[in-house]
């Protein structure tokens, strides 16, 4: 509840009833629709404080099949994208346009121009040294912290870089990390999607080969991290419930392994299979799932006995990784192709050469995968996700292929419905998991309950679950035309970096943070 009511005041001022400081300022008001559909909903709501409206109230009191307006305003924030089209007619009906003026006259402005896909209401949160974010991760107090690929300000892109800290947002997304450099003290220099918190840290996995280790309750720079072998760049952080954190060595094909989360005693682990290992997850069975860049395997080992690892097929090139309460594991794929079949004039999907070798920095994966989209600026959609079962067999492939266009970031909320930040399709995609019976009528597991999209929410990496039900989601990237930046470009040169972090509202079911092992529902 506190968490969540701390959110109110950035869209409403309580105080005067007008819109929030935060949803007012530039960021919010001139890039998405949350100002004008909150307008909507609170004249719809209107309908009911006034007789000669009661028709209309009793639609809107069946459409959301609620027999008060507190009951259908919490059922159309919990699925806004329920019976969008009828309530957006019923608006438009019950105020209709003046013709001497051609305005709806009693229609409290901005309203909507146009029917939207869904009522959902995001804002994003800027400062705190938050540019291109990569993780997203949240603390048992509500608390988002991410590493930042590259710092504010700079002309930083996959080509040259000045590499960000780390940054640190309240619940009620006020940014608590300093402005420009965020978190550091550690030489850390700029995070890929290496972002984990544990007991009491937060760690990051960086771009020159450290590991950073923060108090989660000042920011105070801890490590950085002792390893007991020297280490590559870094990406995917998991822990797990006993403690113990994994971190990916993406480019030297190692896991790292801090047992009961102390930083001082870091092992580097041979795991025969990995390439590019990317991203990692945990299971209750204290089973390390984990995906890579350059190759279609999923590779799993018990922590106990790290050398005896199991795989699963998938198709090439998988990030984000996740499981859920049944213990089945979702994971997002770049591709469609177990083989790496070609795409357009004859190229392969991004980060996925044809015939590897694998990059020997993380950015350099990423600078082809850029220049394979500029080059084929008609492609729309590559990628899916894959189900795999607890005995580790794929049990369902080509989740949300169409609408996953790179998918990346993977989480589960707290009715085991699957969250995809979905990279270029600039999104968040909501999926039925495995528990159909927590899934809208006539959604199976795999199909797509929602995709959610919004002015603020640009190329993004990563989607979390907080505790409230509100969803945390990282812009990445902002023009995908700078990020390859080898030369001057102008007015632009600073805009490849994705800007700050983004709130969806209330849509998820809560969880209890910090993840450590499988999603816990927080009761």
């Amino acid at each position: 509840m506190s968490i969540g009511s701390s959110q109110v005041k950035n869209l409403v001022n309580q105080g005067t009833g007008t819109f929030g400081d935060t949803l007012l300022n530039g960021s919010n008001l001139l890039n998405s629709e949350t100002a004008a559909r909150i307008n909507v909903l609170s004249n719809l709501l209107a309908l009911c404080g006034s007789k000669a409206q009661s028709n209309g109230c009793n639609q809107l009191l069946k459409l959301t099949g609620s027999d008060d307006t507190l009951a259908a305003i919490s059922s159309i924030a919990r699925e806004p994208w329920r019976n969008v089209k009828d309530l957006y007619r019923l608006f438009v009906k019950s105020y209709p346009i003046d013709p001497n003026t051609q305005l709806r006259a009693t229609a409290t402005k901005p309203y909507l121009l146009f029917e939207p896909k869904s009522f959902s209401l995001s804002l994003r949160f800027e400062g705190g040294g938050a540019l291109a974010l990569g993780k997203v991760m949240i603390d048992h107090k509500g608390n988002a912290w991410s590493g930042a690929n590259w710092m504010p300000g700079s002309q930083s892109g996959v080509i040259i870089s000045i590499g960000g800290g780390v940054t640190r947002f309240g619940p009620d997304g006020t940014a608590i990390s300093p402005a420009i450099t965020g978190y550091n003290g550690q030489g850390l220099n700029g995070t890929g999607w290496g972002t984990g918190i544990s007991e009491k840290y937060a760690w990051v996995g960086t771009f020159n080969n450290r590991v950073g280790v923060f108090s989660l309750e000042d920011g105070e720079a801890l490590g950085p991290a002792t390893i007991d072998q020297p280490v590559g760049e870094l990406q995917g952080i998991a822990t797990a419930r006993n403690g113990d954190v994994w971190i990916a060595d993406n480019t030297s094909n190692h896991m790292i392994h801090f047992p009961d989360g102390d930083y001082t005693k870091g092992k580097r682990l041979s795991i025969p299979g990995l390439k590019g290992p990317f991203g990692v997850a945990v299971d209750d069975q204290n089973r390390v799932w984990v995906s890579s860049s350059f190759n279609n395997k999923i590779t799993v080992f018990s922590a106990e006995e790290p050398d005896q690892t199991n795989t699963a097929e998938v198709y090439l090139g998988t990030r984000g990784i996740a499981v859920d309460s049944t213990g089945h594991v979702w994971v997002a794929q770049q591709t469609n192709s177990t083989k790496g079949a070609p795409g357009p004039g004859g190229k392969v999907p991004p980060g996925i050469p044809a015939n590897p070798p694998q990059p020997k920095t993380i950015m350099q994966e990423f600078t082809a995968g850029a220049e394979y989209y500029i080059d084929n600026p008609k492609l729309t959609q590559t990628g899916s996700l894959a189900v795999i079962s607890p005995d580790i067999k794929v049990v369902q492939n080509n989740v949300a292929e169409g609408i996953a266009y790179i998918p990346w970031g993977v989480s589960i909320d707290g009715k085991d419905n699957v969250w995809v930040g979905n990279l270029y399709g600039k999104s968040l995609i909501h999926i039925c998991g495995m528990k159909t019976e927590n899934c809208p009528e006539g959604k199976t597991t795999g199909d797509v309950i929602h995709n959610y999209q919004s002015g603020v929410i640009q190329i993004t990496t990563d989607v979390v679950v907080d505790d409230a039900g509100n969803l945390w989601s990282a812009n990445n990237w902002f023009e995908g035309d700078t990020v390859i930046n080898e030369t001057y470009t102008g007015r632009t040169s600073t805009f490849p970096g994705g800007q700050g972090i983004v709130v969806t509202y209330g849509v998820a079911a809560p969880v209890q943070s910090p993840l450590m092992g499988p999603v816990r529902r927080a009761d």
